[in-house]
């Protein structure tokens, strides 16, 4: 199956907040492995904006630094699945994703504490149902 999945970029590494990166980096995997990849400008500052660039590029999973809770409802609402506070190399975190080892602590941002994706998830489900964030790998 395949799945499209994004990261905001800045020097090859996950840039620290989404909303203010101005580049994302689109990935398309199948199964554990990458099938391509390009680099897509986000031209607009507004979190709508920013969503249905999303939704245009038919992205299901966004790992991501920092994001705001307005930003986060929008991504959502456009059917992507976020994982947040995530830090590190692209391809690092990609590898991490890939083979879901994404909870390691050296994929979570500084000050983080191990636990706070999963508590930032319950707190922020959007799409009001009862379990937030469904994964298409496994578990971080």
């Amino acid at each position: 199956m395949k799945t499209t999945l994004a990261m905001p970029v800045w020097n090859d590494r996950v840039s620290t907040t989404f909303d203010f990166a101005q580049k994302l980096l689109v990935v398309e995997v199948e199964g554990e492995r990458e099938v391509s990849r390009k680099k897509v400008p986000l031209r607009y500052r507004s979190g709508a904006r920013k969503a249905q660039t999303i939704r245009d590029l038919g992205i299901q999973v966004l790992l991501c630094g920092a994001i705001s809770r307005p930003l986060a409802r929008f991504v959502s609402q456009a059917g992507a699945h976020i994982y947040p506070l995530v830090t590190g190399q692209v391809d690092d975190v990609l590898a991490a994703y890939l083979c879901g080892r994404l909870s390691e602590p050296r994929f979570l941002q500084p000050g983080c504490r191990p636990g706070a994706r999963r508590r930032w998830r319950h707190r922020c489900d959007f799409r009001g149902n009862n379990q937030p964030w469904q994964q298409t790998t496994k578990e971080v």
